[in-house]
């Protein structure tokens, strides 16, 4: 079972009976919304029950769905971990499980990574996903190998690739983790995982 996989039955547990699963779940591309500055990809809203949360993604997709697709399945591409993990985020802010899932304006994006200096100063960092400059802001703190650091960072494309979801897999439990962003906030909430966006709206 994949981090995502036991976020869904997680999620799975906490909706029973409370009618989310006869919902609809609607996903459009966004693609002048605000995104968060690490992530690359095409932002797509999910919204449900009148909130709304971002992912963005290399596979991006419009549909619309309901919460039961996930329930069992092994998510085995990447377009269905994307829509799984952006479904976690508006069903977890729709429950006030997490109260924000939006990225931040770009007004707040050096002041998040002065953040992140200042709470994991000193840390080796791997960055586990499609999130080029977040490594290059890191400069000499990333390392190029989970073995070496002391965290791991898992961005949303460490959910959705099937490589980098391999590493997020084998390295949970074993080394710290923290997920970044609005495209993870989902899959943090229901496994209670650190997160890491502090100026999400």
């Amino acid at each position: 079972m994949s981090i995502v996989t036991e976020a869904v039955a997680q999620m799975e547990k906490v909706t029973q009976g409370t009618g989310c699963q006869d919902c609809n779940v609607r996903i459009e591309r966004q693609p002048d919304a605000p995104s968060c500055q690490y992530e690359r990809g095409v932002n797509l809203r999910f919204g449900f029950g009148g909130t709304a949360s971002d992912v963005v993604s290399r596979y991006p997709l419009e549909t619309v769905t309901r919460i039961p697709f996930m329930f069992g399945m092994p998510l085995e591409t990447p377009e269905k971990r994307t829509a799984a993990c952006g479904i976690l985020g508006v069903v977890a802010r729709f429950l006030c499980l997490c109260r924000k899932a939006q990225a931040c304006g770009p007004e707040d994006h050096e002041e998040c990574f002065k953040n992140f200096c200042s709470v994991y100063e000193g840390e080796k960092v791997y960055v586990n996903g499609d999130l080029p400059d977040l490594i290059r802001l890191l400069g000499k703190q990333a390392v190029s190998s989970p073995e070496d650091a002391d965290l791991i960072v898992v961005g949303g494309d460490g959910l959705f690739s099937a490589d980098a979801l391999a590493i997020s897999d084998e390295y949970r439990g074993n080394k710290r983790m923290v997920f970044i962003g609005p495209s993870t906030v989902g899959v943090a909430t229901f496994l209670d995982e650190d997160h890491w966006c502090p100026f999400a709206r």
